[in-house]
Formats: structure tokens, C-alpha cells, sequence
């Protein structure tokens, strides 16, 4: 979900022909090494990384020798962060689920965007296919419960689409885009046992982008 996500972005990133984009946080490093790509190989010129953790960007500013020109990986919260902008875009992906205020997040968002740019987030889904499947079978009886790998992730909460939606628009933003991305009708153990192709992952991967509802987990694009 990671790569494809970053992917998304990097594809918006060549037709729109932006020059500045913004990240929140390193993660597991899928996304932002397919927006750093748009800085050597792309229309990009700058790119912002915002992250907390001293350990991560050392590590991945060693990943990256040489630096590409651009790149710029600062050590800052989310919540307190100051940089020049305006940027083209931002990206926030898998964030808001960890992060104990998303409003206020999304809030301090709109400073860094310029008038014309695009907001990308993505967040797990409550309602994923294998959740609604799990309750329906007395497995799960609270589809918004976090679990015990949740909570070792550093999950604070689960969003399903509308209330994602919701949540973006009380914030000051139009939601232009929303996708799915990945149908996962099981748990990740019991598919890892199916040992499934890769043409059938990468099925479940582009059906599910028609899908938000019932998703692994949703993409949403918005603008002020």
C-alpha cells in the first residue's frame, strides 16, 4: 500500500508538473523515496520531510548518499514544525491514525499550501472488507476497536470514509478525490498463507481503488 501510494502521488506530482512538495513524516521510506525520484527525474525542485525521529533521518539521509539537491529533512513535530512555503503539495500519509489532535494538524496544514495545491492523506480503514467480514462473524464485535498490533503501531484511532471526509471538510478543505487501496478480505496472516500471485495482489490492489468503503485503506486528495 505504501509503494502504491507513493506512486499515486509521484504520477500527480509529473502531470501537475509541481515543484514543491511537503511530507510529513519518513515512515517506512516507500513514499518518499518515490517522490525524492521527482527531484532527479521529474519536474520537482524541492522537497520538504518532516519528522521527529533523529534515528530515521539518518538513516535515511545515508540511504540516499549522495543527497540529491532539494532535499531538505528536517527534525520537528507536526504540531510545532515551521518551514517556507508555499508548496504544491502536501503529503500526509498514514498520520492522522497515529497523531493525537488530526484537526489540529490539518489546520496547521493549510499554511504551508498554496492556494492552488493538492492535500494527499491516506489512513487505515475500520471498515475494511477482512473487519466487516471478522464482525460479522462474532470474530470482531467492534469494527473501530483497536487491536493489539494497532496499538504496538502507535494507532490512536480508526477512520472509515465518511468520517475521514468529514473531518477534512470541518478543516477548510474541499475533498476532490477519494480511492481505496487494497482488498484485504482476510487477515494479512491467513493471506500470507493463501500465497497468492503477484497479478492477484496487484488485482486486489486496482479493484479496490473504486472501493473506499470497504478498503484496506483510504487515499483522499483535497484543496482549500
Amino acid at each position: 500500500m505504501h509503494v502504491a501510494y507513493g506512486e499515486h502521488i509521484a504520477r500527480a506530482i509529473q502531470r501537475a508538473r509541481w515543484r514543491s512538495v511537503l511530507s510529513l513524516g519518513i515512515g517506512h521510506t516507500e513514499v518518499a523515496r518515490r517522490i525524492v525520484e521527482q527531484l532527479t527525474a521529474g519536474p520537482l525542485r524541492r522537497y520538504v520531510i518532516v519528522d521527529g525521529a533523529p534515528k530515521l533521518i539518518e538513516a535515511f539521509r545515508l540511504s540516499l548518499e549522495p543527497v540529491p539537491a532539494g532535499l531538505e529533512i528536517m527534525k520537528g513535530f507536526f504540531e510545532t514544525f515551521e518551514c517556507a512555503g508555499p508548496f504544491d503539495a502536501i503529503e500526509a500519509g498514514f498520520v492522522l491514525e497515529h497523531v493525537a489532535d488530526p484537526a489540529l494538524i490539518l489546520h496547521r496544514l493549510r499554511r504551508f499550501l498554496a492556494p492552488s495545491g493538492r492535500l494527499f492523506i491516506a489512513v487505515p480503514n475500520a471498515r475494511s472488507l477482512h473487519r466487516l467480514l471478522g464482525h460479522h462473524a462474532g470474530m470482531l464485535a467492534d469494527m473501530y476497536m483497536l487491536s493489539d498490533a494497532d496499538l504496538a503501531l502507535g494507532h490512536k484511532r480508526y477512520f472509515d470514509a465518511p468520517s475521514l471526509a468529514d473531518l477534512v471538510t470541518r478543516c477548510g478543505y474541499r475533498v476532490e478525490k477519494m480511492g481505496g487501496m487494497l482488498l484485504k478480505p482476510f487477515t494479512t496472516g491467513q493471506m500470507q498463507k493463501l500465497d497468492l500471485p503477484p497479478a492477484v495482489w496487484q488485482a486486489l490492489m486496482t479493484v479496490s481503488d473504486g472501493y473506499p468503503e470497504i478498503a484496506n485503506a483510504i487515499y483522499l486528495e483535497a484543496t482549500v
